[in-house]
């Protein structure tokens, strides 16, 4: 990636596909199209921001598997490196409106596997993570539909179901906004126990209502522990800011965020590559070759 393929696409295209989570100003220079000095000016502006970003991103991680270098980014990508490997899938993850539909399933997954595991691993002793969500294929995940999965739920931590059954539709198999839940096991069913519920979203804006989904205003009208929940919402985007401080401040609610910085911090602290999965979807992009526009 350059500046020149940056520029080649404005001009051929018209258009330029950009990470959300940037505040951006391609339209503007879409739109000038036809302004080729108007048109200079306001890509080697948007280069300079990206430049900005990418030079916080690379320090920001240690082992980053990209090289930038005068006016061009190069992918160092080594498929022996799980950290690069990592890092790859969150990209791709928070790309997926760029996926193919019949692979987004997978991108989903993988990504519900690794906030799953960072999860686990975050917690001490004591603690049981289960997946929740509509098509969790990790072990120990409920099951049956939506009604059947909160009954299994509230037997686990001790709550309360707060809607009929009849309520429910036998043929909704969703998860209700959940697709995490975890408790501290503490020796008895009375309840009164810590649950933290969890949500994942990989759209550059979904994040911000699906962070909702998890919280007790939301959770609690289905299922009401004796204390309220924890709600954690994980998200595969850097929300970071270079000065250390957040991204898209105005979009963040009470709820703890655990982005793309935060994922990656706790595997390398813990060193637990080896939970996670060598996904097929990250091989097949890094050896899939495009020809840029010159």
């Amino acid at each position: 990636m350059s500046r020149g393929n940056l520029q080649a696409q404005v001009q051929e295209a018209q258009d330029v596909q950009v990470d959300a989570d940037i505040d951006s100003d391609v339209d503007d220079i879409a739109g000038h199209n036809n302004e080729p000095a108007v048109l200079d000016d306001k890509v080697s502006a948007r280069w300079d921001d990206i430049v900005l970003r990418l030079n916080a991103r690379k320090a920001s991680y240690p082992g980053w598997p990209f090289e930038l270098g005068g006016a061009v980014l190069r992918s160092v990508y080594d498929m022996q490196r799980a950290d690069h490997r990592l890092y790859v899938a969150l990209l791709i993850a928070s790309s997926l409106r760029l996926c193919l539909a019949t692979r987004s399933n997978e991108v989903t997954s993988a990504f519900e596997e690794i906030s799953y595991q960072w999860l686990s691993r975050s917690l001490p002793q004591f603690w049981k993570v289960r997946p929740f969500g509509a098509h969790a294929t990790l072990p120990d995940a409920y099951v049956g539909n939506l009604r059947e999965k909160f009954e299994l739920l509230a037997a686990d931590i001790n709550a309360k179901l707060q809607m009929d059954a009849d309520e429910y539709d036998p043929a909704n198999t969703g998860d209700g906004g959940l697709d995490l839940v975890a408790w501290q096991e503490i020796g008895d069913q009375r309840g009164n126990i810590p649950v933290i519920s969890g949500q994942c979203a990989c759209s550059p804006t979904d994040w911000e209502h699906k962070q909702l989904d998890v919280t007790p205003a939301a959770t609690e009208a289905h299922i009401a522990p004796q204390h309220p929940g924890a709600a954690y919402c994980f998200v595969p985007h850097d929300l970071s800011r270079g000065d250390g401080k957040w991204q898209r401040t105005v979009h963040r609610k009470r709820v703890v965020i655990v982005d793309r910085l935060r994922l990656l911090h706790l595997f390398k602290a813990s060193n637990s590559w080896g939970a996670l999965t060598n996904w097929p979807f990250v091989a097949d992009a890094m050896s899939t070759e495009y020809e840029a526009a010159v």
